[in-house]
């Protein structure tokens, strides 16, 4: 990969787009990046690492978030855009981060592109241009991860000492992120998942068993002679005994389960003829119960018999007065047709009135009208003369409403042009006197980049002061941790020891228990047992000693991770005073100056801030003053074409009149205005219309009333004719009903009335009468039946029957419960004794894989001798081959007297080894650890042990091409004769067609190299950048 160009915008200290073209480096291919602190320069290559892979350079500056300019304009987005070639193609990739603009509720912006360029044109490398799919299509077109990039093409400042000085644990995670070995590292998390879940298993498993051996007091009673339960009255037993007691409990219940069947058998045989007889003896005493019941239904339907007599005769009557039924409706129906014809007459007569009256009034309303055919006339004439005038008053109405128009727009007119002057009079006025607030307070602004600089020195000096402060406290509290943690540790070591002791003891007496003399020893083999271990008082059980030993173990991590802790805060510490060493402050007035300089920096940032407020309440105020000189000229231009509108609009105004003038003069004056003329036209043909409508009106009513009347007439004969019809009707029905009630023997009308029932009704009564008559013949052949089957018996006593059943059922009762529970419990001996043979069978194998996979976790993990994971072996393969990459070049800058080798020593603590660097001194002939090297000692080791990685990193994945390289800070600590070794290093990888861009304030490194990036800063405080060349 080779950097072409890169745009910065509202980055850092980049207020505004900031071009960097790595082709004004010509044929220069190593350079150095140069500026005051806080200029920029990391950002240059924080912004290279977050085009790629969408983050900075360093860990502590990773979060993008941070990334954005305090100096950026509100509508101005934090991006990069970044130009390179890899392996002969041309890319561009463009990151974009979201931001939340003034007055919105979220950020928006966000934008990610990656695109080759290919014959001048942008073809995209990802089908969706989002930051997962672009993030990996760079990953695979670089070949390396964000952290192998970090490495070995881009060094952040302090990131590659970490390889060089860092313990094993620290190396082995960036080694891990560099060689991916995280699949190694999950084995062992995996087995170790596995390892406690078997563990899980067995605990859960031999608890189980132990529930079993438990239950057995639970569920069986504890009968004299019983071998089972005098084995678990004993201390200490086993599977076998508890095994064999439970088979002799089996054959016990099944011998008891015989005896009590029999006894069951015989009491179920004298039951079920007690049963049979009660039985019986129920069903007789039922049949005299019926005979009784059925008696007294006899006696009371004998009751009820004149009842239905008169029922029989009520029906009978009905019967007949059925036959009279069509003679009654034929009757009714004529006086009803006599009644309705009288009322049609009646109607009739009224409507023929009403007819000649109707009629005597639309003759009158006719000759009214037809007097009316003047007034129709005249009105048809005014119509017609106003109809006429309405085209030539329409035109009138449209130049008078063109002329007030007109009018109006030569007022507005006049109006604006006096406006416009006052507008122009207060722009000028609030011109100058802008102008003369801006000039005093440029006086003041001056002062804010001398200001700024000044504040972002003290800011980096409180900076340092302050961690040094905080990480000294944390030793301070860490100390104090360290002194606890080791006391708590020797504890829990006390405990751990007792509890073992005891444990291993009360193993031995459990042991003895078993030892018959005669029989060999399974621990020695030995047949004699002269002084055999005695039981002990208490004898803590295994969970008890593996629950001491995991508290151990949990203790052990916990005071050993405090000892790292504190290890690590202790370099911390001795770092943080170098950097107070390099700003000059004496190391024994640190609080003091700290707090001294939190004042200062306090002041300053308060001047700073009111100067910053002042600088942009210029920047408003020379936005105003420009927004004043650019209305000052719209408003001439304004005027100037106002004043034409106005002359152009009075002349046409003066001439439309004469015209409206000329045209009026022709119209009568009642009707020159457009809206009266319409108004007239409306009324007059409204009374037009109204005069012709009631005119035929007039002659329709009349010959209407005329054939109203005739029909009316006519119907008044017709009613009368039919009424004389249905009279003689009437009478003839009349005389035919009183002879059919004659003839079905009433004697009067009334007591036809009183005989006649309803259809439904005579039926009901039918059906009574007949539900009787068999019910009643029925109960005397149930009675006569009962009585002969009951002769010569009688009733017997029930319940003494019953009380005599009742204690033969209990009596069967507790003869099957007692078979049931004998059942019960030989049931319960067989599961019991095939649980717990199961469950002991699953311990053993659980058990057995639980050893397996503890076993090869503790190998794979790095419980050996040697303190070496499966992970960090495969690392240290990788180690050694940077070691001797990196040796080729630290021999040279080293005049041969260092060598790096891999530690073979172990980690104090119990901590994991194997990835410590060592150092080999030729001129003493010692080898001593990596840390006693000075300053610029570790930077070149540092450098080597880097560029020795990029030369393994690239042998282990072909097809990655490394053609850039930038490296940040650490030459300021090399003496001369190592910077010129450490210059000819990077000259030596600019031979090899490598781009080396170094960041470094030494003037030596500056004068050596051909080219110089440099990063100033402006008066307003952000960064420009210019490439210098020599």
């Amino acid at each position: 990969m080779r950097p072409i160009k890169i745009t910065i915008t509202a980055m850092g200290p980049y207020k505004h787009k900031e071009v960097i073209n790595f082709a004004d480096l010509k044929e220069h291919k190593l350079f150095v990046v140069s500026g005051n602190t806080g200029a920029g320069k990391t950002t240059i290559f924080d912004a290279i690492c977050f085009a790629l892979y969408g983050s900075a350079s360093g860990e502590d500056r990773s979060d993008s978030k941070s990334m954005r300019s305090d100096f950026a304009d509100d509508d101005v987005h934090t991006a990069v855009d970044f130009e390179f070639t890899l392996h002969n193609r041309h890319f561009r990739i463009l990151r974009q981060l979201a931001h939340q603009k003034k007055g919105n509720k979220g950020k928006t912006g966000e934008k990610n592109e990656f695109y080759e360029i290919v014959g001048g044109e942008e073809v995209p490398c990802v089908d969706r241009q989002i930051v997962s799919e672009i993030n990996k299509k760079v990953e695979a077109l670089v070949g390396l991860t964000k952290d192998q990039f970090s490495q070995i093409v881009m060094l952040p400042q302090g990131e590659f000492r970490k390889l060089l000085t860092s313990q094993t644990e620290n190396k082995e995670a960036i080694l891990r992120k560099i060689f991916r070995t995280e699949p190694y590292r999950w084995i062992s998390e995996r087995l170790n998942e596995k390892r406690k879940a078997k563990d899980e298993e067995f605990k859960r498993k031999s608890q189980t068993m132990e529930r079993f051996i438990a239950d057995i007091s639970a569920v069986l009673p504890d009968r004299e002679g019983s071998n089972l339960f005098e084995v678990l009255s004993q201390q200490h037993h086993n599977t076998n005994q508890i095994v064999s007691g439970l088979e002799d409990e089996s054959t016990f219940y099944e011998s008891e389960i015989l005896n009590k069947k029999k006894e069951l058998e015989s009491a179920t045989v004298v039951y079920n003829t007690k049963l049979e007889a009660f039985h019986k003896a129920e069903f007789m005493n039922g049949e005299f119960t019926r005979l009784e019941e059925k008696e007294s239904q006899l006696n009371s339907l004998t009751e009820q018999e004149p009842l239905f007599k008169k029922k029989e005769r009520k029906l009978e009557e009905a019967e007949r007065a059925t036959t009279v039924e069509v003679y009654e409706t034929q009757v009714n129906e004529w006086r009803e047709d006599e009644k309705n014809k009288k009322q049609k007459l009646i109607n009739a007569e009224v409507a023929l009135e009403k007819a000649g009256k109707q009629l005597t009034m639309a003759d009158q309303t006719y000759e009214r009208e037809k007097e009316k055919k003047v007034d129709r006339e005249n009105t048809t004439r005014s119509l017609d003369q106003y109809t006429e005038l309405l085209q030539t008053v329409q035109d009138i109405d449209l130049n008078k409403k063109e002329l007030m128009s007109l009018e109006k727009q030569v007022e507005e007119l006049e109006v604006n042009l006096t406006k416009i002057n006052v507008q122009i009079k207060n722009e000028k006025d609030s011109k100058e006197q802008l102008s003369k607030q801006m000039k005093e307070m440029e006086e003041v602004v001056d002062q804010f980049a001398d200001k700024q600089q000044t504040l972002l020195e003290v800011r980096d000096h409180v900076r340092i002061l302050q961690e040094f402060l905080q990480v000294k406290n944390k030793q301070t509290k860490l100390e104090i941790e360290h002194t606890e943690k080791k006391q708590a540790y020797n504890l829990k070591k006390a405990r751990y020891d007792a509890i073992e002791e005891a444990w291993v003891m009360g193993q031995a007496s459990i042991l003895a228990t078993h030892l018959h003399d005669g029989k060999p020893c399974p621990v020695c083999g030995s047949d004699e047992h002269p002084n055999k271990a005695t039981d002990q008082d208490s004898v803590p059980s295994k969970e008890d000693y593996q629950k001491a030993k995991v508290e151990l173990d949990s203790e052990y991590g916990t005071y050993r991770d405090t000892v790292a802790q504190l290890k690590t805060v202790q370099d911390q510490l001795t770092e943080k005073a170098d950097e107070i060493a390099k700003i000059g402050v004496d190391m024994s007035n640190v609080e003091l100056t700290y707090q001294k300089l939190v004042e200062k920096l306090k002041e300053f940032e308060r001047e700073v801030s009111d100067l910053k407020k002042k600088r942009e309440q210029l920047i408003q105020i020379r936005k105003t003053v420009q927004a004043h000189e650019d209305a000052l000229g719209q408003l001439d231009t304004n005027k100037e074409e106002i004043e034409k509108e106005f002359h152009e609009r009075k002349t046409s105004f003066e001439s439309k009149k004469a015209v409206y003038e000329e045209q009026i003069s022709h119209v009568p004056e009642e009707v020159r205005v457009l809206s009266v003329l319409e108004q007239k036209i409306v009324e007059t043909k409204a009374l037009q219309t109204k005069l012709e409508k009631e005119w035929e009106d007039a002659q329709n009513q009349l010959q209407l009333a005329k054939e109203a009347e005739t029909k009316a007439r006519t119907e008044e004969a017709s009613a009368k004719s039919q009424v004389e019809e249905s009279i003689q009707k009437t009478e003839k029905a009349e005389k035919q009903f009183i002879d059919a009630l004659e003839k079905a023997g009433f004697s009067s009308e009334e007591l036809y009335r009183q005989a006649k029932l309803q259809e439904a009704d005579r039926q009901q009564l039918k059906k009574e009468i007949e539900q009787f008559t068999s019910s009643l013949a029925t109960i005397k052949q149930q009675v006569f039946e009962l009585q002969e089957s009951l002769k010569e018996k009688t009733k017997s006593d029930l319940e003494a029957l019953q009380t005599e059943l009742e204690q033969l059922k209990e009596t069967l009762e507790k003869a099957n419960d007692t078979v049931r529970k004998v059942q019960q419990y030989h049931q319960q001996t067989l599961d019991l004794k095939t649980n717990i043979l199961e469950a002991e069978k699953s311990v053993a194998e659980i058990e057995r894989q639980l050893t397996v996979i503890t076993d090869l976790y503790d190998v794979v993990r790095g419980q050996n001798g040697m303190k070496i994971s499966f992970e960090r072996y495969l690392q240290i393969e990788f180690l050694e081959h940077i070691i001797i990459s990196a040796n080729e070049r630290l021999s040279r800058l080293s005049n041969g007297q260092f060598q790096l080798i891999r530690s073979e020593r172990q980690e104090s603590h119990g901590k994991q080894s194997g990835l410590g660097l060592d150092v080999f001194d030729a001129y003493t002939g010692q080898t001593r650890d990596v840390k006693t090297l000075s300053g610029g000692e570790k930077f070149n080791a540092s450098l080597c042990l880097a560029l020795g990685m990029s030369d393994v990193i690239q042998s282990y994945q072909g097809g990655i091409s490394i053609d850039t390289m930038f490296i940040d800070e650490g030459f300021g600590s090399l003496d001369e004769e190592s910077l010129n070794k450490a210059i000819d290093t990077l000259i030596d990888l600019q031979k090899s067609g490598r781009m080396i861009g170094v960041i470094s304030h030494v003037q030596e490194l500056k004068n050596a190299l051909p080219a110089t990036l440099e990063v100033k800063k402006t008066k307003e405080g952000h960064s420009r950048t210019e490439f210098v060349l020599r």
